[in-house]
């Protein structure tokens, strides 16, 4: 625990992210099949918003309720419910439970969710997805040991565009160039090579998003989007291998399972 409070007092991390990584930290790194059911659960909460059989303001059941629902631990639902906590979309008050924040409705639609449309010749957001959630938490430990002060400064360059960006189509490029910068510390040339065709792969089909390339970034996304990847790099500029596995697994779960819904 002292460990991610020490992180919280040198850079400001989100009490959401710090409840991400505490909630892994206690119950271990979630399993391949947990996984799988944490986003579950994520994914029936969000269709059940999107029914509208559950609404703003609406109190969620407890954990047990819902690791018995759902035929789950309630490790796995906790992990759920913090990918939520993420999006901003509950409010947790002590003593009463956990409830659907009142701005559920907004920040859903202020969100630029993606299209996880078929392409002949590329592989869908989903696939990408997919391989990259396999892969590159795991990748986060090589990048914590051999980043130099030029890769952490480019990470922070990136991070940089994503913050002032007012297209959607900068966006995209200063979240890729955050993820390039840290493909690129990891010093391996054949994990660079397979992340500079994810780019051209997604630059092809001009991301997939529902924005227009030169629209407007919604708020929210654009502050959950920094929130998330600051995290991530925060821990690498750390050399905390575990807490950037850890936040970029929660982070690419949590993408993965809204196409399922939204896509």
């Amino acid at each position: 625990m002292a460990k991610y409070k020490t992180i919280e007092t040198k850079h400001g991390l989100s009490a959401a992210v710090l409840h991400q990584v505490t909630v892994a930290d206690l119950s271990g790194r979630i399993a391949a099949k947990d996984k799988a059911t944490a986003s579950k659960v994520y994914r029936a909460i969000l269709q059940s918003i999107r029914d509208g059989v559950l609404k703003a303001g609406d109190k969620l059941p407890n954990e047990r309720e819902l690791s018995t629902r759902f035929d789950s631990s309630r490790s796995t639902v906790r992990h759920a419910l913090a990918m939520m906590s993420a999006q901003g979309l509950l409010d947790r008050k002590v003593g009463s439970g956990t409830f659907l924040a009142d701005a559920l409705m907004q920040r859903l639609s202020e969100s630029d969710l993606p299209v996880a449309a078929h392409h002949q010749n590329v592989p869908t957001y989903a696939e990408i997805l997919e391989g990259r959630l396999l892969f590159e938490p795991a990748m986060m430990g090589l990048s914590a040991q051999r980043a130099d002060a030029d890769d952490f400064a480019l990470m922070r360059h990136h991070l940089g565009v994503v913050r002032n960006a007012d297209q959607w189509i900068d966006f995209k490029e200063g979240i890729y160039g955050v993820h390039l910068a840290i493909f690129r510390a990891s010093k391996n040339r054949f994990l660079m090579q397979v992340f500079d065709a994810v780019v051209a792969d997604r630059r092809a089909v001009q991301y997939d998003g529902r924005s227009k390339l030169n629209g407007p970034v919604g708020v929210i996304v654009r502050e959950q989007t920094l929130r998330e990847l600051t995290a991530i790099v925060d821990a690498l500029e750390l050399r905390d291998a575990k807490a950037a596995t850890i936040l970029a697994d929660n982070y690419f779960t949590r993408i993965f399972a809204s196409l399922s819904v939204y896509g």
